[in-house]
């Protein structure tokens, strides 16, 4: 009975002293104040939309933030801050075990450039959201143009919102999400345009012709046509000899030579 006792005592004990250390613990870190901040860009090589200074003082607004302490630290109020950026698509912030801050950023990533015809001109990123165009950079994406309407583009909508559903802008995200995916199409192809009659046009960076994609019906089976068409043309020469390339008839190409 003693023996169980004195085995008891010492849970006890050792119980007493572990909570006794991990609250010293938590009370030293929780009077800790943040003694660094570091903010890491991903999504860019450095010349993108985003810059790391711009970021830190938009988090260190007051300038106070390495005398602020770990306990009154908040991590979600500096995400929140930052995800007001158009230009950002998420963020991550956390504390380091020796006080640090830590902010991971990740830029959208355009992949089409869209004008209409009242010259308004913004960007689809990668899932399809609808973000402003930069004043210090512009990157080389493939442009769209036509006949698009008044979009009524708010900030960070994407082409999934149902203000969209009876516009072009999913059809253009779909077509752009393709060419993408192939390396050829996605060197071949510079610019969509969407005419008067609800029909796509392609503009190719190299030759010098038109190619008439139609509706997005058969998306698939046109693409196939046109990858068949220019590995048989790359053979010979001939890629300025033609006007238009036309895909909207099945299981056929017709060209129009100049």
């Amino acid at each position: 009975m003693l023996k169980k006792l004195l085995s008891i005592s010492v849970v006890v004990l050792l119980i007493g002293g572990l909570l006794a250390l991990v609250g010293a613990s938590y009370m030293k870190r929780s009077n800790q104040k943040v003694n660094k901040l570091v903010v890491r860009v991903f999504g860019n090589d450095g010349t993108g939309f985003l810059k790391k200074e711009d970021l830190e003082k938009t988090i260190n607004t007051e300038g106070t933030l390495l005398n602020d302490r770990l306990a009154d630290f908040s991590e979600k109020s500096i995400e929140k801050k930052l995800n007001s950026n158009p230009y950002i698509d998420r963020v991550d912030c956390y504390l380091g075990l020796e006080g640090e801050v830590f902010v991971n950023v990740k830029e959208r990533i355009p992949v089409v450039r869209v004008y209409e015809k009242s010259n308004r001109s913004y960007y689809l990123d990668e899932n399809g959201t609808l973000f402003p165009i930069g004043k210090h950079y512009a990157p080389r994406v493939i442009i769209a143009n036509g006949y698009f309407g008044n979009l009524k583009q708010k900030q960070l909508n994407t082409v999934y919102d149902s203000a969209y559903f009876n516009t072009p802008l999913y059809d253009l995200f779909t077509l752009v999400s393709y060419i993408r995916k192939d390396t050829f199409l996605n060197a071949q192809i510079a610019q969509l345009y969407y005419n008067s009659i609800g029909e796509w046009e392609l503009v190719p960076e190299l030759g010098d012709h038109i190619i008439k994609f139609g509706s997005m019906a058969n998306m698939d089976q046109k693409f196939e046509n046109l990858r068949a068409f220019y590995q048989e043309l790359s053979l010979r020469s001939g890629w300025n000899d033609y006007q238009i390339i036309n895909l909207t008839f099945n299981n056929q190409i017709v060209c129009t030579k100049k």
